[in-house]
């Protein structure tokens, strides 16, 4: 019987054919299981992005970028989700795309960084405060970030403004976007005729 539950609950790696890496990172750690959810069946894994206010965090990030590109010449797209509001943007331009770009311009000094590691804001973004009718807050004054960010005229925004069903909409649509669909649509036979074998 437990064999049996192991080939039913059995799943083929959806990215091993797509040659590429697909990566979420969340700025609320609260909100990844209803992530998990969207991203499972395309074996996408979620991140909190707790961690990278540290170094350490980020010069992860960049290995595994810089392994799957060097050893196994794949790209590694990282879809970001986080608030609209000075730190949720600081988060994702300086502290990841710029802190890993940067790493990897010493490590790949042959190759434009976005080749190896590619950067999408999925959601929270100006347009979405506007469509979804969000409302909004002014940004923290006591933010050293705010004097100089662009999107003080909209007012700040919490991603957890979102409804659930169209953030779950804006990320499976991020995914899809990068995927080659006719090889998903193949690895999702080939699994049910190998979880028959299994089981």
């Amino acid at each position: 019987k437990h064999v049996h539950d192991e080939g039913k609950a059995y799943k083929r790696d959806k990215l091993a054919r797509q040659g590429l890496d697909i990566r979420v990172y969340c700025e609320a750690a609260g909100m990844m299981p209803q992530l998990e959810r969207v991203c499972e069946p395309y074996s996408v894994p979620v991140y909190s992005c707790s961690g990278f206010d540290s170094l350490s965090g980020k010069y992860e990030l960049k290995e595994s970028c810089w392994r799957s590109f060097v050893y196994r010449g794949r790209q590694t797209v990282i879809l970001h989700l986080g608030d609209h509001d000075p730190s949720g943007e600081s988060i994702f331009n300086d502290g990841l795309v710029k802190d890993i770009h940067a790493f990897l311009v010493e490590d790949v000094p042959h190759k434009d960084p976005r080749d190896v590691a590619d950067f999408e804001r999925v959601a929270l973004v100006e347009g979405h405060i506007r469509k979804y009718n969000l409302e909004t807050e002014p940004p923290k004054s006591t933010d050293s970030r705010t004097a100089n960010w662009k999107g003080a005229h909209t007012g700040a925004c919490q991603l957890e403004a979102l409804p659930p069903d169209k953030l779950a909409e804006l990320l499976e649509n991020a995914i899809k976007r990068r995927l080659d669909m006719q090889v998903y649509e193949q690895d999702l036979k080939a699994e049910e005729e190998e979880r028959r074998r299994i089981t």
